[in-house]
């Protein structure tokens, strides 16, 4: 015989209001439902090795049983082979019981409005009590939607004047509408001011609506059949703003709308072409404009507080948007709007002495050709794919993280400049100005210092000259891909520094503090004949990477004492000498290959090299010279270099040597070496031996 068990379900529901007037809301009263669940034993389909199923549902008639139309949830808890009775077993181990337990689901992802969770599982423990790690399964029985329906309150007993009535009850019979016997109370407002929430779902409860000032709770319009709403008189909605899914939806016009107390969204409404919020002054949370294709117009003027983020998304139709908000404004993100060519965000001091914005997203927008954005203080600007964005201004003191512009063809200005009311002389970046667009000027305005920020990027512009920009660079610098890009200046580098393929590159100046925190990268730059710009560089924290630079005669980092990584200088075919005269130790490898140097120079103090040496395939080196070299970590190769005659390694002692494919270098003169070296030594390839 199955086992019964009675939850009681809660809803929270709302008492009518008094009529006539601004009442407060009214208070709510408690309705109670029962969610029954019975345990029947399982069949053999269900459960081939026995077991149980656990049934729940509503009790809709009340008469304290779960009968068989009134099952929501059906789970089986069967048992496995391992478990069940075996006919040879005189005294088979009773499977454990199942039980049951029924907890309250508040309204959520699981029920929307509200319902209970029935958990079940083995008493596996036998204590009487499913516990947490003996729920085997989780099933939820959700109350039935509560809906409303507005109509018309004539005037008498209830109200003096016109009135409207709101009538609610649950959906028991599950077809989207309140019909007549499912209304379990009705709340009526007979002034112009209405205190709960309202769901407008026909042209006739939108009439209803028409003389209405304030909706203390939320309104939405939604999935109707509605061409046109206007709601001339409406100043204030405290609740959520919510208009979407109206497919017939052309115009909505709400022009003395003043404040939104939460989120106000405008979204998949295929048909709306304009929105008037030309009354509009704050919003207490979010608000999106999304997927709206028609939309060609918002009315936005007097638009001067938004709490929380700003969506402007998929609207197809929309040909530009401005926002001017006083002292704060949170995120916002303009998205994939088709026809969008203007944008507008500023933010100006109003009861603050400063003016500050979240992080600004400027996305996927074809033919955006101009932004405009303005606030002492940015979280953060991402510009990225706006095909024919031709011009940014950006005027900030201060943007805390990141400024990212990126895969914008047309772009050839961009203005990075202080705030209009700022007395600050430069902008600060606190994370990476990060600029990959073909633009022939970013311009710091002629009054500032220049730039402080954590990184800085620029990669792919037209850029000829860089220079009285950047006063700091607290991380790393690159120039990456420009192809006019002649000189730059740039007066403090905290980090590393890359010059990667700049075809025009012939000078530069970095005035760093004697240190490079990072990596040195110096790659593809064609017409760069010294890195003079370095000269005062007295170590570097990463790798030094010199390499393909097809002009390069010398690297001239004369002061250079000291690398943390390895030292690589390679493929540079015009190299005559390497210019390193003062470095004494390298922390990592050293690789020297593929150079013009005919005899070795400027490398006369190196000392000590932690890992591994390569000397390999320079065609024309006839002479080694590391006269100070005490120390190398790994082994030391020198190889394939075809016309070297001497080596002079006078103050190393020990070191794993391999010299092979040396053709002009006499095996004497290398046995020579390795009987004054110890350690592990090969040799092959090179000169004939002496006689």
């Amino acid at each position: 015989m199955g086992t019964r068990t009675y939850y009681p379900l809660l809803l929270a529901l709302i008492a009518p209001a008094a009529c006539g007037g601004e009442s407060d809301p009214p208070a709510p009263i408690e309705r109670q439902l029962e969610v029954v669940v019975r345990t029947d034993a399982a069949s053999d389909a269900q459960c081939p090795h026995g077991g149980s199923v656990v049934h729940a549902g509503l009790d809709r008639n009340e008469n304290g049983a779960l009968d068989e139309d009134e099952i929501a949830e059906s789970t089986p808890q069967c048992q496995d082979e391992d478990d069940a009775p075996d006919d040879d077993d005189d005294t088979p181990d009773d499977p454990p019981e199942t039980l049951v337990r029924v907890d309250d689901e508040p309204a959520g992802e699981a029920c929307d409005d509200g319902g209970a969770a029935v958990r079940s599982g083995p008493d596996e423990n036998g204590n009487g009590v499913l516990d947490e790690e003996e729920v085997a399964a989780t099933e939820y029985v959700c109350d039935d939607a509560l809906l409303t329906r507005m109509v018309a309150e004539p005037p008498g007993e209830r109200c003096a004047s016109d009135g409207i009535a709101f009538q609610v009850g649950r959906d028991t019979d599950g077809d989207g509408e309140l019909g007549d016997a499912e209304v379990e109370w009705t709340e009526v407002e007979c002034s112009d001011v209405i205190q709960r929430d309202v769901a407008v779902t026909s042209a006739e409860d939108l009439a209803l609506l028409v003389d209405i000032r304030a909706i203390h709770g939320a309104l939405s319009i939604r999935d109707t059949s509605i061409a046109s709403v206007e709601l001339p008189a409406l100043a204030h909605v405290g609740g959520r703003l919510t208009v979407s899914g109206n497919a017939a939806l052309t115009s909505l016009s709400l022009p003395a709308l003043a404040d939104v107390g939460r989120s106000l969204a405008v979204h998949d409404n295929a048909e709306l072409v304009r929105v008037d919020l030309t009354g509009l002054v704050q919003i207490g949370g979010e608000l999106h404009l999304s997927e709206n294709p028609a939309l060609a117009a918002i009315d936005l003027p007097a638009l001067r507080k938004v709490d929380d983020e700003i969506l402007v998304r998929g609207n197809a139709a929309l040909e530009e948007i401005e926002l001017r908000m006083f002292d704060r404004l949170d995120d916002v993100v303009i998205q994939g709007n088709a026809s969008l060519t203007d944008v507008v965000v500023r933010v100006s001091p109003l009861d603050d002495l400063s003016t500050q914005a979240g992080r600004v997203t400027l996305l996927d927008n074809p033919k955006l050709a101009s932004a405009e954005l303005a606030a002492e203080s940015f979280q953060g600007v991402n510009v990225v794919r706006n095909a024919s964005l031709q011009k940014i201004t950006i005027e900030s003191d201060r943007i805390t993280g990141d400024v990212n512009v990126q895969e914008a063809p047309a772009l050839d200005v961009a203005w990075l400049l202080t705030a209009a009311e700022s007395f600050a002389d430069h902008l600060e970046i606190g994370g990476t100005l990060y600029v990959a667009a073909p633009l022939s000027e970013l311009w710091f305005g002629i009054e500032q210092r220049g730039l402080v920020a954590g990184g800085l990027v620029l990669q792919g512009t037209r850029i000829e000259r860089f220079e009285r920009s950047v006063a700091h660079v607290r991380g790393n610098v690159t120039f990456r891909g420009n192809p006019n890009l002649g000189y730059f200046e740039v007066e403090q580098v905290g980090g590393g520094l890359t010059l990667d393929d700049n075809d025009a590159l012939g000078n530069f100046n970095v005035r760093d503090d004697g240190h490079l925190g990072g990596d040195v990268y110096v790659v593809g730059n064609d017409r760069l004949q010294h890195m003079a710009g370095l000269q005062w560089t007295r170590s570097v924290g990463g790798h030094l990477t010199i390499s393909g630079n097809a002009s390069l005669i010398r690297p001239a980092m004369v002061a250079l004492e000291h690398v943390g990584g390895n030292v690589s200088v390679g493929s540079n075919p015009a190299l005559e000498h390497l210019d390193l005269s003062k470095l004494r130790t390298i922390d990592g490898d050293l690789m020297v290959s593929g150079t013009a140097m005919t005899a070795w120079s400027g490398l006369d103090a190196l000392e000590w090299i932690w890992g591994t040496a390569w000397i390999v395939g320079n065609p024309d080196l006839g002479t080694i010279d590391l006269l100070a070299l005490q120390h190398v970590g790994g082994f030391f190769a020198i190889r394939e270099n075809s016309q070297l005659r001497r080596v002079g390694l006078d103050a190393l002692s020990h070191a794993d040597l391999d010299i092979t494919a040396n053709p002009s270098l006499p095996a004497c003169v290398v046995d020579a070496l390795f009987e004054r070296v110890d350690g592990s030594h090969r040799q092959e390839g090179n000169g004939e031996r002496c006689p």
